[in-house]
């Protein structure tokens, strides 16, 4: 396994140094950590699964993308466990999606998010849930702390919409694959109504802080950077499906009781959600999972 423990890595140290106060880095890090309670989330999960959670025991925390777990089990399909142990997931939240990949199959891997918040209460996960093989680093998606040529997979699952150039994120993610190795995407994207969404929703407070692009657009910075693109399936009927369960479960007071997506988003959770379903709705946004390989001879 990469010999990567926990930790704020020099480069990210540097990145978070060069943006000063009221950046969109420091606004997303507040976006993100300004709500989370660390000692009574971890206390709380601790007393509800004695015996440790499960991911599905996880799910209403650490899969907070649309689709939830359903969605993340459907992604892992594109990863093999023989010719995709090594695995990077970009932009990894609370870290289920890796959880979820290590207890179906044998993996290395390794979690990178920017919001160190997030890492610390990942690597807590997954102490508590014995995912000991999954390694977790705070660090910049646009100037990866790893080796060249090094994983067999990069997964970007609602990453790319928070990265302000995402063609830097593709040519690193580029650079740390081995030759045939593959970039997994399940992301939000610009629909043809995106003046339509509004604010706040669960990846950002505000429009400044949303970089969401339509499908033509991610294609082409994903061939730019040098991948060649295999497959691209809109998921958008099936993620409205879903937003539409969700919102009924929280609105008739369904959702469980315990793990919420309110306890990392705070109380406009609730607000959140159904701006995303309105914007699935009036075709703001979609959502398509893509998948490409770096070519054998790079």
């Amino acid at each position: 396994m990469i010999n990567c423990p926990f930790r704020e890595h020099r480069l990210y140290i540097e990145f978070i140094k060069k943006n000063s106060k009221g950046s969109p880095v420091t606004e997303l890090n507040d976006h993100y950590s300004q709500h989370l309670n660390y000692n009574q989330l971890i206390q709380q999960v601790a007393d509800s699964f004695p015996e440790g959670p499960t991911c599905f025991d996880l799910a209403p925390l650490d899969q907070l993308h649309i689709g939830g777990i359903k969605a993340s089990k459907q992604l892992l399909e594109h990863i093999k466990p023989y010719s995709h142990p090594r695995v990077l997931d970009v932009g990894a939240g609370l870290g289920g999606l890796l959880r979820l990949a290590a207890s179906e199959q044998e993996i290395d891997g390794v979690a990178l998010d920017f919001t160190h918040a997030f890492s610390q209460l990942n690597q807590a996960l997954n102490l508590l849930s014995g995912s000991e093989c999954i390694s977790v680093v705070s660090g910049d998606a646009q100037l990866l702390p790893f080796a060249s040529d090094y994983f067999d997979c990069v997964i970007f699952q609602h990453s790319l919409l928070n990265i302000p150039k995402p063609s830097e994120a593709l040519k690193e993610a580029l650079r740390v694959l081995k030759p045939g190795g593959r970039i997994v995407c399940h992301e939000v994207i610009k629909g043809q109504n995106p003046e339509a969404i509004e604010f706040p929703v669960p990846w950002a407070a505000r429009a400044e802080l949303s970089f969401l692009h339509c499908t033509q657009d991610i294609r082409r910075q994903i061939e730019s950077a040098g991948f060649e693109i295999s497959s691209c399936d809109d998921w958008t009927e099936q993620a409205l499906m879903w937003r539409a369960r969700q919102t009924g479960k929280e609105q008739s007071g369904q959702a469980r009781s315990g793990l919420s997506p309110a306890a990392v988003l705070g109380n406009q959770f609730a607000t959140m959600g159904k701006n995303v379903h309105q914007a699935l709705q009036n075709g703001a946004i979609g959502i398509i999972e893509l998948a490409a390989q770096k070519p054998q001879s790079r």
